[in-house]
């Protein structure tokens, strides 16, 4: 078992780094380096107090460790960024089908990709080639609104007037769902929706965000993939014209080190339940279903309280397993009164109150139900209803999932954010999104873009300790260009966040 003080030195020499990163957001004329330097100075304080050390200087010297010094003088601002969304042409436009990318002006319009998920879904399904043997029929632009339609509601004001038209429910404590104890070894296989085909797998290696492809086909969908359960599983598969993703390995390598006690259960129709107990006795517990998927997942503390990150009736939808579909094709076409700018904010142009304020924006529109985060992964339609929060000052080197130490610092405001956020609800859950450019292969894409999300919210634990279970993460590959261009572009090079707490589960919670 590790040494509790091995552990700790590791976790005050992050903290140092985070401390060293803050230094030089300063040095650059950056003041969210004073957010990091907080940051940094509350976790190196909190460590230094759990090993009963009387200082923080008394501390770092036993480990060897220095913080280096602020700067003396005034540092000269840093260039102003680029100019913000809100002041560029077409911010003011109302979030519709129709409503495009608000982009810099050297972009040309022409490039410009709808503002929506979905409304680019609907592009790309279009100018998919047409069955063999019949004529391929032209792209067209999102269905127009009919002049005649009333104008959409306004969005609701509360996770709570967002889920109005929900019928309550009355959520099951994760203590009373119980089945048989197994070894990881003995747990059952992943399987595939039946309507899904496997394209290759993916498997994980030790550093948790590099990936290898193993091309080897899966034409038989009824069989399981790889001979793998969830805990080191990966797979790309494609559903109509869409390549996905799912690599629930890659979570399990976030969600628990070796100083973690890990217990499974099998339940029926083929659950598994997975019990996570952390040294501070916090316990992350989850059930997935046999495809790996997460319907439930809950922190319990050690006093009992329970905060629900996600809670799915799968009994109501357990048809939508078997054969997946996408159940925001029962929704309607996303319209809105509010502008583009209000939908989206860059948060490299925003200070940290600004960004907590937008992240904590409920829905834009009434939630029909409880959806699985997979579910939320997969559709853009559901996406679509929360806004998104563009992280624009982090940059990823081409073809790279790793940054350099020195941009941890882009994501101080947003980390900070959702650490004030968890402090009034623990059971917000935010989700990270990967995307590329269009250069590579599709399969690649994906996988790189996966392996970004995977970065960034790794980074968001070591660095700034946002707990992993809130954090879930799905790569998109080159599927939601900003710029529609098929060259390099650095605009197409980007991780988003959305908070879908009022998507996975009960707003009372």
């Amino acid at each position: 078992e590790p040494d509790p003080l091995v552990q700790a030195q590791a976790d005050l020499a992050t903290a140092v780094e985070l401390y060293t990163v803050g230094v030089g957001q300063l040095q650059a004329g950056d003041p969210a380096g004073q957010s990091t330097i907080e940051a940094a100075n509350a976790q190196i304080g909190d460590i230094c107090t759990s090993l009963g050390f009387a200082t923080v200087e008394e501390c770092l010297a036993q480990f060897g460790l220095t913080l280096p010094e602020l700067p003396a003088t005034p540092v000269t601002p840093a260039a102003a960024p680029e100019t913000p969304l809100e002041q560029l042409p077409g911010a003011d436009a109302e979030v519709t089908p129709q409503a495009v990318e608000v982009l810099p002006e050297a972009v040309p319009p022409a490039e410009a990709a709808p503002v929506l998920d979905s409304a680019k879904d609907v592009l790309a399904l279009e100018a998919a080639p047409a069955p063999e043997g019949q004529p391929a029929e032209p792209a067209a632009e999102p269905p127009a609104v009919p002049a005649t339609q009333e104008p959409p509601p306004p969005p609701p004001t509360s996770d709570v007037e967002a889920q109005a038209d929900i019928i309550p429910v009355e959520v099951q404590p994760m203590s009373e769902v119980k089945g048989e104890q197994v070894a990881v070894e003995a747990l059952p296989t992943v399987e595939v929706p039946q309507n899904v085909t496997i394209i290759n797998n993916v498997t994980n290696v030790t550093n948790n965000v590099n990936v290898t492809n193993n091309t080897t086909n899966v034409t038989n969908n009824t069989t399981n993939v790889a001979n793998t359960n969830f805990t080191n599983s990966g797979f790309i598969f494609q559903v109509g014209v869409n390549l996905v993703i799912n690599n629930p390995g890659q979570e399990i390598d976030r969600l628990y080190d070796d100083t973690d006690e890990v217990y499974y259960e099998n339940l029926r129709n083929g659950r598994v339940k997975e019990t996570i107990v952390r040294p501070n006795g916090v316990q992350i517990v989850t059930v997935r279903n046999r495809y790996g998927e997460i319907l439930r997942r809950s922190r319990i503390m050690p006093d009992g309280r329970e905060y629900v990150l996600a809670y799915y009736n799968e009994d109501e939808y357990d048809d939508e397993l078997v054969d997946w579909r996408d159940p925001g094709d029962d929704l309607p076409p996303l319209r809105l009164t509010i502008p583009v700018r209000d939908y989206i904010l860059d948060a490299d142009a925003a200070d940290e109150d600004e960004v907590e304020l937008f992240l904590a924006q409920p829905p834009v529109e009434q939630v029909r139900r409880i959806y699985s985060i997979e579910d939320v992964k997969r559709s853009a339609r559901i996406r679509d209803s929360v806004r998104r929060l563009e992280v624009g000052g982090l940059t990823f080197d081409s073809g790279k999932a790793t940054i350099a130490r020195s941009q941890v610092g882009a994501l101080s405001k947003v980390a900070n954010a959702m650490l004030a956020m968890l402090e009034n609800n623990p059971g917000e859950v935010f989700l990270i999104e990967g995307h590329t450019d269009a250069v590579g292969s599709d399969t690649s894409n994906l996988v790189l873009s996966d392996q970004r999300a995977a970065t960034v919210a790794r980074i968001l634990t070591d660095f700034y300790d946002i707990p992993p279970e809130n954090l879930v993460t799905q790569g998109y590959g080159e599927r939601y260009l900003k710029v529609r261009t098929q060259e390099a572009e650095r605009l197409n090079r980007r991780v988003t966040i959305k908070r879908i707490t009022p998507l996975v589960t009960v707003a009372s919670n």
